[in-house]
């Protein structure tokens, strides 16, 4: 009613117009109001910051007055109460503006509960004054003086605390105006707020609602839906968008009558031509009219993809005589005449139609008379019958490749009893036909197959059609065949099963022939163990159960040690012999689940899945480890070895076959670094220290081909003078990201690798280089020692024949040069080794025994070959004491190496004390730091100009 009463009102807003300038001027009044309010906090807030301002300046000017004065008592003779009248004055006009306001203050009094502690103060004040004046005018008595100073301090110190108490009422009273402030702004907020959300709900109403429902009603009359009416609540408002709204609500009306008007004329027209068109436009006849003189007045479009002339040509009176030969269009012609003139009223033959390009199609004709335009016609079909033909024709023949084809055919209904076999089937099964129709094939069935297998056959019959595969089944003399078998499903037109075809041949030779290659190619002959590929599918199945499972596997990289030695000494069918027996041993440390394999030579794996903890795998492994170390009895010899074993686990250690195998051989290389005859366990290190060893290797061969190489020389002393007579020459390898790389960082590598070969050349023609230029400029019996790896002694690519001509090219003797070999070459040394070695010594070149007494010392070795050097190595040299083990065995090796004619390099000389020892024992030759570090070339040429 209120709502009511106020739209009655002249001024109410009625159009959307209005209503804006209204909205306007409702949001400039509240505008006006938040800044008014806010103006209002501002000055209060400025108000209070004065008064406490003012507070501040009262007690700081009560202060210096009383110190002031207390000053003038002290120094009479300085000016310090020159401003105290003005102090006094701003005092108390500070105390006026408080306690009454004032325009010059600018700020109002203070609220009526902060005065009594305006009051207190100005108390504070007076009596200071009077203790301040009593001071200035005090007697001159020490006494006095004492009283009246005493009395200021005190006077001045209630000052201070009243004006400390004005001031924290003034704070406390800040703070409660400033928390009301706050409020008063949080509720012109929510004041705010609610006026702008109001005015939101009245726009949404009164403008944004009725603009979305009038939209709605447009988009409908866009989609031809006329159906849609604006609501009354807006038509019956007497705004712009009623009008719009009661005009659309008209427009609506209006086109959905015209529409219904026009629908129900085209309705019974559509129902009609929507009969002809929907058999005309079939894919599968043509459909024609003839007039009187046999001529095309209507074809279909399937009618022009028959003949393969358009469609427009066929309707513009096309003769009929075209589609056939003369004979044909005689007897055509006389069956349309005929129903033409009433004779016949339809008509039904097959005739050969000729088509546009020339070619021939079997076609079957039916018409009918009827009246066109008041004329006698003939309307009817014609059906392509060419692919019913062939089928006809397919069938005649198919008749005969069932009877006379080489491969077994058999027909069954859809329940499986036989219905026709043809004669390659007796041939093959011993069945003759009425020995084997309306029975089941169950009764030719083998009993190898569970029912499982049929379950599956059956199956995949009845999910795709088709199922093919080998079965073993049995003649008619129960003799067993494998068969090649397909068997297809032929279906009726609703879908269901009409009948099965079964094919087969008999495939029992091929099969068994293919199950002996797949044999070969998938298991070792040696060991008949499966090979390499055959581990790999199976490591591939492993993986795959073990992610359905989700229980880990173990893959063991087993490596047989000293099998090598065994093979060369005794022979490869001793060898075969050790890796069949090895094979059955492993047979018997694994359960029936776990796989073994032989990846070629001496190298053999193991798969053990299923397990529920990784420790499962390590009793096995003791257990290998044990089985593997025993006595192996060969033909007339007995043999020891063992095996060093990687072990690595899915999928811990890598989720694809080529990481576990790549890290399981890590984890074997670890094994057998620690001593052979173990298993280690993978760890990350291990490959990381592999790919540092692959960087390694990679920086090692750009090294070579740039040349980063340099050679350091370590003199050799004579014990008695220590003048140097001989130096070794030592590699060192300058790399520009790694620095300087001691030879124990990347010998072992090069070797591994074979560029031991091309290094040691290098080091060989450097070393010589450098020789000859010393002989020839400083001293000419000067000898050099380089170092020889078994490795580079091993190789093809070494030739002997190569040094000794760059020998002689330099003019360099060989007795110049010692190489220096470790027992490692005389252990792994072949005749083709020795023969190097021989060939450099009969060239003059000296031999040294470098590391003597680390390894397997024999003296053998030194009779086999005429060895001029033996170098004690430092592990003995660096103990030295006298009556000490070291010292015993340096000397002992000295004596014997003297009486074999052997001359002696003691290494790892560091102080006097061991040079005298060894020099008292009768020692040769020194090499260490004690005489001098490996140098450069440069160097070395000033040393031995020193000694010259």
């Amino acid at each position: 009613m209120f709502v009511s009463s106020l739209r009655a009102w002249p001024w109410w807003p009625r159009t959307i117009q209005h209503k804006v300038v209204w909205a306007a001027i409702a949001i400039f009044l509240l505008g006006l109001g938040n800044v008014v309010t806010l103006q209002w906090l501002l000055r209060r807030s400025d108000n209070i910051a004065a008064t406490l301002n003012l507070a501040g300046k009262m007690r700081m000017l009560g202060q210096r007055a009383a110190l002031e004065t207390l000053a003038a008592r002290q120094d009479p003779s300085g000016d310090w109460l020159r401003g105290y009248d003005s102090q006094v004055q701003t005092f108390e006009r500070a105390y006026q503006t408080l306690a009454q306001g004032g325009s010059a203050a600018g700020h109002a009094p203070l609220p009526p509960e902060l005065r009594p502690k305006l009051a207190d103060l100005y108390a504070s004040w007076q009596r200071s004054r009077q203790a301040m004046q009593a001071l200035q005018a005090a007697s001159a008595t020490p006494a006095d003086q004492a009283g009246d100073m005493a009395a200021t301090m005190q006077a001045s110190a209630q000052l201070l605390a009243q004006t400390e108490q004005l001031m924290d009422a003034i704070v406390v009273y800040a703070d409660t105006a400033h928390r009301r402030a706050l409020w008063s702004s949080l509720v012109l907020f929510l004041l705010d707020a609610l006026l702008l959300g109001l005015g939101y709900l009245l726009v949404a109403r009164h403008v944004l609602r009725p603009i979305e429902q009038l939209g709605a009603q447009c988009r409908a009359m866009v989609r031809r839906d006329y159906s849609m009416r604006a609501p009354a609540a807006i038509t019956e408002r007497q705004t712009e968008l009623g009008a719009l709204a009661q005009a659309l609500n008209q427009s609506a009306t209006h086109v959905e009558k015209l529409l219904q008007d026009v629908a129900l004329e085209r309705a019974a027209l559509e129902q009609v031509q929507a009969m002809f068109n929907g058999l005309a436009d079939n894919a599968v006849a043509s459909i024609y009219m003839l007039n009187v003189e046999v001529e095309l007045i209507y074809a279909n479009a399937q009618m022009a993809q028959l003949t393969g002339y358009s469609q427009r040509e066929l309707n513009e009176r096309f003769p009929m005589a075209r589609l056939f030969t003369p004979q044909a269009y005689e007897q055509v012609c006389r069956s349309v005449q005929d129903r033409l003139q009433g004779r016949t009223r339809t008509a039904r033959y097959e005739r050969i139609l000729l088509r546009a390009d020339g070619s021939q199609v079997d076609i079957e004709i039916f018409g009918t008379a009827m009246q066109h335009q008041g004329q006698p016609a003939v309307i009817g079909l014609i059906i392509d019958i060419s692919e019913r033909k062939r089928n006809e024709a397919s069938m005649r023949r198919a008749s005969l490749v069932f009877q006379h084809t080489r491969e077994a055919l058999v027909v069954t209904d859809a329940s499986g009893l036989v219905l026709d076999v043809n004669p390659a089937f007796t041939q093959v099964t011993g069945y003759a036909a009425p020995a084997i129709m309306g029975r089941r094939m169950s009764i030719m069935s083998s009993g190898q197959h569970g029912p499982e297998f049929y379950e599956a056959m059956w199956r995949q019959l009845l999910q795709t059609g088709h199922w093919s595969g080998d079965i073993t089944n049995r003649r008619a003399d129960g003799a067993e065949f494998i068969s090649e078998l397909t068997v297809t499903a032929s279906y009726n037109p609703d879908g269901s099963v009409h009948s099965y075809i079964g094919l087969f041949t008999d495939v029992t030779a091929q099969r068994q022939q293919q199950a002996s290659i797949w044999h070969q190619a998938h298991y070792d002959h040696l060991t008949q163990l499966p090979n390499r590929q055959m581990f790999q599918q199976n490591l591939l199945h492993c993986i795959e159960q073990a992610r359905h499972s989700r229980l880990p596997f173990a893959l063991v990289f087993l490596d047989l040690d000293f099998f090598k030695e065994v093979n060369d000494t005794f022979g490869h069918d001793q060898g075969d012999e050790l890796l069949r027996q090895v094979a059955r041993r492993l047979r018997g440390c694994v359960r029936a689940t776990d796989l073994i394999a032989r990846l070629g030579g001496d190298e053999f794996t193991l798969i053990l899945p299923g397990l529920q903890q990784l420790d499962d795998v390590y009793p096995i492994c003791r257990k290998v480890l044990q089985a593997i170390a025993q006595p192996y009895e060969l033909t007339n010899n007995t043999v020891h070895i063992s095996v060093s074993m990687g072990v690595t686990f899915y999928p811990r250690d890598g989720d694809d076959g080529v990481a576990l195998l790549k890290h399981a051989d890590l984890a074997m290389y670890a094994a057998k670094a620690k001593g052979r005859n173990q298993f280690a366990v993978f760890e990350p290190e291990m490959e990381q220290a592999a790919q540092s060893r692959r960087l390694l290797l990679r920086d090692l061969e750009a090294g070579l081909e740039q040349r980063e190489f340099v050679l350091h020389y370590q003199p050799i002393v004579d014990m008695h003078s220590q003048r140097t007579v001989k130096a070794e020459a030592l590699v060192r390898w300058q790399q520009p990201q790694r620095g300087m790389v001691q030879p124990g960082e990347f010998i072992d590598l090069a070797e591994e690798s074979g560029l031991i070969v091309p290094l040691g050349d290098w080091v060989f023609r450097e070393a010589a280089q450098q020789l000859a230029q010393w002989r020839s400029m400083l001293a000419a019996d000067f000898k050099l020692s380089f170092n020889v790896s078994p490795i580079q002694l091993q190789s093809n690519e070494h030739r002997v024949i190569d040094w000794l001509v760059f020998l002689q090219g330099l003019g360099l003797p060989g007795r110049a040069l010692t190489m220096e070999i470790t027992e490692r070459v005389l252990l792994e040394a072949d005749k083709n080794t020795d023969a190097k070695l021989h060939n450099l010594q009969a060239a003059g070149m000296q031999l040294a025994l470098d590391d003597f007494g680390t390894g397997y010392s024999s003296l053998s070795y030194l009779k086999r070959l005429d060895i001029d050097y033996i170098k004690i190595d430092r592990s003995f040299v660096s103990h030295l004491q006298a009556g000490a083990q070291d010292m015993v065995l340096c000397q002992a090796i000295i004596v014997m190496a003297h009486q074999l004619g052997i001359k002696v390099v003691a290494e790892g000389v560091e102080t006097q004390a061991q040079h005298d020892m060894l020099l008292a024992a009768g020692c040769d030759y020194g090499q260490g730091y004690y005489y001098c570090r490996p140098i450069s070339a440069q160097m070395l040429t000033e040393r031995l100009q020193r000694e010259a």
